[in-house]
């Protein structure tokens, strides 16, 4: 598990909601805390689509879901907090490993700190940590790549 503080949380957020650098990621979950809470399950509704539409994945893309959130935190002032897991896509959960059922990065905003925490769930028991490892240089590799700086937290 990778935790990391994002060092210019203005262009994070930029990249975020205006530009497509996460466009490709599948989100899990959104939890944005304005004047109330907003709780967004991700789960394609599958009931919703026309039967000739063939969806292969089951959650949302973060290209489907930015508009709406932009909406919930646009404003003169700054959310309480943000929090979005987006997982790997099919494509790149096999690159990175078949062994991996899950591969998600976790961005949390709160207390006007914005970091970035990896994850990953196996499809077997494992203290094997390859995949972990592999997960957390592809993100690092990802962010350093779109110029996001990342830093290590500070102790408290």
């Amino acid at each position: 598990m990778l935790v990391t503080n994002v060092n210019n949380t203005k262009e994070f957020m930029a990249m975020l909601l205006k530009k497509d650098t996460f466009d490709a990621f599948e989100v899990r979950e959104v939890i944005i805390t304005t004047f109330t809470t907003f709780e967004i399950r991700c789960n394609l509704n599958k009931d919703f689509f026309d039967s000739e539409e063939e969806l292969s994945r089951k959650y949302c893309l973060w290209s489907e879901l930015k508009p709406h959130v932009f909406e919930l935190i646009k404003g003169n002032k700054l959310p309480k907090s943000i929090k979005i897991v987006f997982s790997a896509n099919d494509a790149l959960l096999q690159t990175i490993s078949l062994e991996a059922s899950s591969l998600f990065i976790n961005v949390t905003f709160e207390n006007n700190c914005l970091r970035v925490i990896t994850g990953s769930s196996l499809k077997i028991f494992t203290l094997n940590k390859t995949v972990e490892f592999m997960w957390d240089e592809w993100v690092i590799n990802f962010l350093e790549g779109h110029k996001i700086s990342i830093s290590a937290p500070k102790e408290e």
